[in-house]
């Protein structure tokens, strides 16, 4: 979602930059710059009203003696107009002002806050992020562990006195944040919330034959969906607006949820869809015969009031514009002036797939008295003990308020320290893609461009098929930089296959790569902010290389069907500001036709069946977890049949039969049926090798006993009648065999 940009101060360089995104009941301020005499605190302060407001207060500089007025008033206001009150990535700054300014933080509450570390071998110093939940336990005790050094590895130490810079949160209750609280800061501002915080919450709330769930969190492939749906009946309205991100493990279960329901459900209502999940999991396909979306979240930007916000759209209300793909007129919720839609093509053209909801008064009534429940406010002190209690308290504070006036001057001189230290990070950050002026390129750039984020990729679906662009990093050579560029587009458009196929057996591929491929990932988005260089550098480097073996798995695998040359490049080359010479810069667009499409989606679904084994066709982003491995099937299902009692289970990787290399499903039937047969004329073990785990692959043997009599031998057979040995139970059993990596069946 991108932010407009709001600007405390009329002078040609504000002072202060504030940055407004808001989505339902939640509004982020992310505050920057120096907080002074020309920060109107009253006036931010009025355009907020109600929900819960959380401030970003990572990149405050500076708040000088009139800032820290204006900045109580600003705090003072806000407490009367909102409901809760968050501060996140709190600046050392900040932190200084919690401990010797009352009411600086007012009735909000820290979530998170940048502590001082320092490395004295490598003479380097950091920031490290506390979160209230997770180091609870260090706050409250004031002793901040020691860190490896990110750059030497060596100890690193807490650069500060520990309990004059906690004194202000350590007496702070421990907290976790609301799920949709969490979902919002993880999924709209890519902020890194804790596990505990984003994972799943549910409340209901049953009247009468309706059933309400509010749903908030992370889908992923720990979505309970077996518990969730038990004892489900009747009318269930599923309240998804607190969803956070949604991985291709979370989409899979989601379905299987809705499968599971769908039976014993009369109707199920979806409620709040963030635009991830509208555009995912709302297809008529994913919804089934009885799911309507009632209404969901699509981001508007307002140039009057410089806000970006999500706003909810009724589909019964709106249906006659959005069978259009077209997106409702919508007024700013904070000025009521006009605003424009900013979601994206992908999203709109899935709109006219929506289904007119109907649904009746009274069930409109429970929804809205449902979403209208506040929870319940704790009881103030009533007791003449409670009073006096809170008295002692008051009174505590404002004595240590008075002692610490008297560390005034050492901490400035400390913060002053720690406000250089964080310039010199950031230059660091900003120095990775610094360049100088551009020297050529390789023309004006094209339409298709849609999205300059150095090292990112992107795809839209076109006309039934597939535009996928990936963008390099800074290179040193065209060359490189264009093998990065593809890569990118080629991994990208290998991911937006995988979320295409809707078949249930599926799932076992996608929860194989989906977990390794989002924490690379994450943990890159991360590192773009970390003034690590180091650490940037092993992030990115595992995104290079997964985006490498990806690419090579899909050529590998994806037939003719894979594109062989880009359908588009453009490149900048730009002059470097060490060192001399140049830097690159390559776009490079890759397209899927329609048919092309459905080719890959069939050839990666399409299963094949072999002695009860079923397989499909190795995905190519199993990269991300096995690199190594770009040909081969992947088990879907163990069915009856000689193979289903020789240790396989699902999401087993087979790559050979009897040392055949097996390319696809279709060559595995064909493979192992013929050894099969081949065996059973003469006797012996069909072995199948097989990745089952980060070790070397290994070997998966059935024995099969001979079935057709070999006329040069005579005399009495030494198996029993049913092919088995004699006293055999005719049991397929497997065990590890010594002297290698070997899996045994001993009997047919």
């Amino acid at each position: 979602m991108e932010a407009a940009t709001q600007q405390a101060s009329q002078g040609s360089e504000p002072k202060v930059k504030i940055d407004k995104f808001a989505d339902g009941p939640i509004t982020c301020l992310k505050i920057a710059g120096t907080v002074d005499e020309q920060f109107d605190g009253k006036k931010i302060a009025s355009t907020l009203k109600g929900g819960i407001l959380v401030l970003d207060l990572a990149e405050i500089q500076k708040i000088s003696s009139f800032g820290i007025r204006e900045w109580v008033d600003f705090i003072g206001k806000v407490g009367q107009s909102v409901d809760q009150l968050f501060l996140i990535e709190c600046a050392p700054k900040v932190v200084d002002q919690l401990n010797m300014v009352a009411n600086f933080a007012g009735k909000g509450r820290v979530f998170s806050f940048y502590a001082p570390y320092r490395c004295d071998y490598c003479d380097t110093d950091r920031r490290a992020l506390f979160q209230v939940d997770r180091d609870y336990e260090a706050v409250k005790s004031m002793k901040p562990p020691e860190n490896p050094c990110p750059s030497c590895g060596n100890p690193e130490y807490f650069d500060e006195d520990p309990t004059t810079f906690f004194s202000y949160i350590a007496a702070q209750a421990r907290f976790e944040l609301d799920p949709q609280v969490a979902s919002f800061l993880a999924s709209k501002l890519n902020y890194a919330v804790s596990d505990a915080a984003r994972r799943l919450r549910v409340e209901k709330t049953i009247e009468g034959r309706s059933t309400y769930l509010k749903i908030g969190g992370d889908l992923d492939g720990s979505f309970p969906r077996e518990k969730l749906a038990e004892g489900l009946e009747g009318t269930i309205i599923l309240d998804v607006s607190g969803m956070g991100k949604v991985d291709p493990a979370g989409a899979a279960e989601w379905r299987g949820f809705l499968a599971m329901i769908t039976p014993t459900c009369e109707q199920i209502f979806l409620l709040g869809c963030p635009p991830v999940f509208l555009e995912r999991l709302t297809k008529p396909e994913d919804l089934g015969a009885k799911a309507q979306v009632l209404s969901f979240g699509m981001p508007y930007s307002c140039a009057k009031c410089a806000t970006t916000s999500s706003q909810v759209v009724d589909v019964e209300q709106h249906f006659d514009v959005l069978k259009f793909a077209t997106p409702p007129e919508m007024k700013c919720t904070d000025c009521s002036g006009p605003t424009t839609c900013a979601a994206p093509e992908s999203l709109l053209s899935h709109l006219p797939l929506l289904p007119k909801p109907t649904l009746d008064a009274a069930l409109r009534k429970f929804i809205k008295e449902v979403q209208e429940r506040k929870p319940e406010k704790p009881q103030l002190a009533t007791t003449v003990a409670e009073a006096a209690a809170a008295g002692a308290r008051s009174n505590m504070l404002t004595v240590a308020v008075s002692l610490l006036g008297a560390a005034v001057i050492a901490i400035g001189a400390v913060v002053a320290m720690n406000y250089m230290k964080q310039k010199e990070a950031e230059q660091r950050i900003k120095a990775r893609d610094a360049v100088g002026p551009l020297k050529s390129k390789s023309g004006e750039r094209p339409p298709w461009i849609a999205s300059d984020t150095r090292f990112s990729s992107y795809c839209a679906d076109e006309e039934g098929g597939l535009s996928c662009v990936g963008i390099s990093g800074l290179a040193d050579t065209q060359e490189d930089a264009q093998k990065e560029a593809a890569q990118a587009a080629l991994e990208e458009l290998t991911n937006q296959v995988g979320l295409k196929i809707d078949d249930p057996l599926f799932g076992h591929v996608r929860t194989l790569y989906g977990t390794a491929r989002q924490v690379a990932f994450s943990q890159f988005e991360d590192a773009r902010s970390d003034p690590d260089g180091a650490k940037y550098d092993r992030a990115r480097r595992v995104v290079r290389d997964g985006r490498l073996h990806v690419s090579n798995a899909l050529r590998a695998s994806g037939s003719a069907a894979v594109p062989v040359q880009p359908a588009a490049e453009y490149w900048e080359e730009y002059d470097s500001v060490v060192g001399g010479g140049s830097k690159f810069l390559v776009f490079t667009q890759f397209k899927l036709t329609p048919d092309a499409l459905k080719t890959l989606i069939a050839r990666y679904s399409t299963p094949a069946e072999a002695l009860g084994a079923k397989v499909q066709t190795l995905f190519p982003g199993i990269a991300w977890r096995y690199p190594d491995v770009s040909e081969g099937v992947i088990l879907v299902s163990l069915g009856s049949g000689p193979l289903n009692g020789i240790g396989l289970v699902p999401q087993y990787v087979i790559l050979s039969a009897q040392d055949r290399q097996v390319k696809d499903a279709a060559d595995f039937a064909t493979k192992t049926s013929e050894e099969h047969e081949r065996l059973k004329k003469e006797g012996g073990n069909l072995k199948l090798v097989v990745k089952a785990g980060d070790g070397p692959p290994e070997d998966f043997r059935l024995r099969v006993a001979r079935t057709t009599p070999d006329p040069s031998t005579s005399g009495p057979s030494r198996s029993g009648s049913d092919g088995t040995r004699p006293g055999g139970s005719g049991i397929n059993i497997w065990d590890r065999t010594g002297g290698g990596n070997s899996r045994d069946n001993p009997n047919e």
